[in-house]
């Protein structure tokens, strides 16, 4: 081996060791901030939900005055139901809260011998010390309430002002691309589509899966129906696992206040409107599947969760689209995007 092709391997080597490097402290960097930057990425797909509704009113004939009017009305009415549904199922919770206690006591009497035989003291799980456990969780809740409500304060500002910003901002981006990488401007406009489209269809989707899951548990006289079908609306977002997470508490609840045969009415329920919503309704919509391997989406959960936290995990199949739009924009990392992707069609068959 000649010293020009010694070289040149050091040399490839040491590239891909520098890429690494960088990417490692990039992704540092992004999870120091990620009490700025998670917020600021919500209000980002926010902007871009909510700015897809703008144009479509444009393209409707109204006016851009108009348009964005109409949709910070939207935008403004969607918050204040968020608002009212939460603290309206918070304050029917405290009120129900002794009752489910007195209940949860009569059952620990009952499985009193198996807690004994498991080494749990059933006398400690008294409905006093139930209402104090209580009363200090909930404490600690409302003196830390300005920590969970400080981000969607931000996710709030932010996204109203990108709204204002949304159409100038786009144009800006679009003489960035062209001016700077102008064979690449078509295959990013389609790119860009391809993930805003997805993301408009799934919430599209969730909204109506969660409004679905609250006429079904308001029909079974689950308490809490609009407050369970909001929360299968948002953990929608998270694919294969975030029915099971929506579904669990509701479920729990039913068995509790109803019966075994309601909460299993429940399952079925809330199971039959999953699978209309992810295997009817959505491929129909995007006319394909997600166009990510399932191993990609189920690890970019933990990824993505492990670097912004709890918006992370919410936004990992669009920020992962995201990536993968960006690797496929570039000859040298197109084979990255394709690693994305789910695995080939008819792959092993004759042709």
């Amino acid at each position: 081996m000649n010293p020009a092709q010694s070289l040149s391997k050091i040399s490839g080597v040491s590239g891909i060791l520098i890429t690494l490097a960088s990417a490692i402290i990039i992704l540092a960097g992004i999870q120091a901030a990620s009490s700025i930057l998670g917020p600021f990425i919500l209000s980002v797909y926010l902007t871009l939900i909510f700015g897809t509704l703008l144009h479509w009113f444009e393209r409707k004939g109204l006016s851009t005055r108009s348009a964005l009017i109409l949709t910070l009305t939207i935008f403004f009415a969607i918050i204040a139901v968020f608002i009212v549904t939460i603290a309206g199922s918070f304050i029917q919770a405290m009120s129900d809260l002794p009752g489910y206690l007195e209940k949860l006591e009569g059952r620990i009497e009952i499985f009193s011998p198996y807690l004994i035989s498991i080494g749990i003291d059933p006398s400690i799980l008294t409905f006093q010390n139930l209402i104090q456990t209580f009363s200090a969780e909930i404490h600690g809740l409302i003196s830390n309430l300005w920590e969970i409500a400080s981000p969607l304060v931000l996710v709030f500002l932010t996204t109203l002002f990108l709204l204002f910003e949304a159409k100038g901002f786009s144009h800006k981006l679009l003489i960035i691309i062209a001016e700077h990488r102008p064979g690449d401007l078509d295959r990013f406009l389609a790119l860009a589509q391809k993930n805003i489209d997805y993301l408009v269809i799934r919430t599209e989707v969730n909204l109506a899966s969660g409004i679905g899951t609250a006429v079904i548990l308001s029909l079974l006289g689950v308490k809490y129906a609009i407050f369970w079908g909001f929360l299968a609306f948002l953990l929608g977002f998270i694919p294969n696992i975030g029915f099971w997470i929506a579904i669990v508490p509701p479920m729990l609840l039913a068995w509790f206040d109803l019966g075994p045969l309601q909460a299993l009415l429940v399952l079925a329920g809330s199971g039959l409107m999953d699978f209309i919503s992810e295997y009817i309704l959505f491929p129909h919509f995007t006319a394909q599947g997600l166009e990510l391997s399932t191993a990609v989406v189920f690890i970019s959960l933990f990824f993505w969760g492990w670097i912004l936290g709890g918006i992370g995990v919410l936004l990992a199949v669009p920020l992962t689209l995201c990536v993968q739009m960006v690797c496929e924009l570039s000859d040298k990392t197109r084979w990255i995007g394709y690693l994305l992707g789910p695995p080939p069609e008819g792959k092993g068959k004759k042709e």
